[in-house]
């Protein structure tokens, strides 16, 4: 723990971060995610659960947090049978987080949010968003809290839409753009991704930058070819919403997605509506999410930064 806290302090000025990120961390089983004095806790095996009392006084020996939170709601738990649940391991039971990522404040629900609250994973690719964002008409799609699109807003779009099809969501996207000062740029739709961007085509809707971070579409290996397909089809209705000369931030967080197979995805949706793509740039996770060269597994988040034109 104490390792893994120096290189995070080493690499970010706020207390906001991936403290453990498992197996890269020599800590297999074991995630911890840092949100200032509040520690968020999985362990996602068996083994660190028999150890869940030792992992506590340790991030407190080393930390001193005012509260330290086990959110255990992953349904791979059920696997090696262990109980799901949230409770509080030090400190009272909290609703929500708060935490600094790339300048930007954000709260976020903990009982209600998804895995810890938040996913500090695709901090630099929002980071290298803003130079596309500037002057934009923004669409943000699969939203969660806001992450991207309040991001988005703050590095001066013209204006930011977020989709996402939970109401607690959109509602944290608002009171965050509110936070942030950029209330008046944020708007949202609540509801299936897919309705949403079919309805938004339907009605001639076109944007400057159209930012996709689903949930994984392939859990396991065997789902790939119904993964693959909900790849393609959510990449088509995005290449059909961005204006010529405008952007794709393609992302996917499923391990079992290799990043060559996503560009491909890109590619043959884009051809087959008659689109031209240029590939800009690329970003894995961040570095609070280190990857063990020996563990393909922890190499796992992509996102693919392409211009997109109509063809020649």
């Amino acid at each position: 723990i104490e390792q893994a806290l120096a290189l995070r302090e080493t690499l970010f000025e706020e207390p906001s971060y991936r403290l453990i990120f498992g197996e890269a961390d020599g800590l297999p089983g074991l995630v911890v995610d840092r949100f200032g004095d509040v520690l968020v806790v999985q362990t996602g095996s068996g083994a660190m659960e028999a150890h869940l009392d030792t992992i506590v006084s340790a991030l407190d020996a080393v930390l001193s947090p005012t509260h330290i939170i086990a959110k255990n709601e992953a349904a791979a738990r059920e696997i090696e049978g262990m109980e799901r649940y949230t409770k509080a391991l030090k400190g009272d039971l909290v609703d929500e987080v708060s935490l600094i990522e790339n300048g930007a404040h954000f709260v976020a629900p903990l009982a209600e949010g998804q895995k810890t609250g938040w996913f500090y994973d695709h901090r630099s690719a929002r980071q290298a968003m803003a130079p596309l964002a500037r002057g934009a008409r923004v669409l943000d799609v699969f939203s969660y809290c806001g992450g991207w699109g309040v991001q988005a807003a703050l590095a001066g779009a013209e204006s930011v839409t977020c989709v996402d099809a939970s109401e607690t969501a959109t509602d944290y996207v608002h009171r965050n753009a509110e936070l942030n000062g950029v209330a008046d740029k944020v708007g949202s739709i609540q509801g299936d991704a897919f309705a949403a961007m079919k309805q938004l085509i339907a009605d001639g809707e076109k944007y400057d930058l159209v930012v996709l971070d689903p949930p994984a579409f392939v859990k396991r290996k065997k789902d790939f070819k119904n993964g693959l397909a909900g790849y393609h089809a959510i990449n088509e209705l995005a290449l059909r919403l961005i204006k010529p000369g405008g952007y794709l931030i393609s992302a996917s967080c499923s391990m079992h997605m290799p990043a060559d197979r996503l560009l491909e995805v890109i590619h043959s949706s884009a051809r087959h509506i008659d689109r031209s793509v240029q590939v800009i740039g690329y970003q894995g996770q961040g570095p609070d999410h280190p990857v063990h060269p020996a563990i393909v597994e922890t190499s796992y988040l992509k996102s693919w930064f392409c211009r997109i034109n109509f063809s020649l």
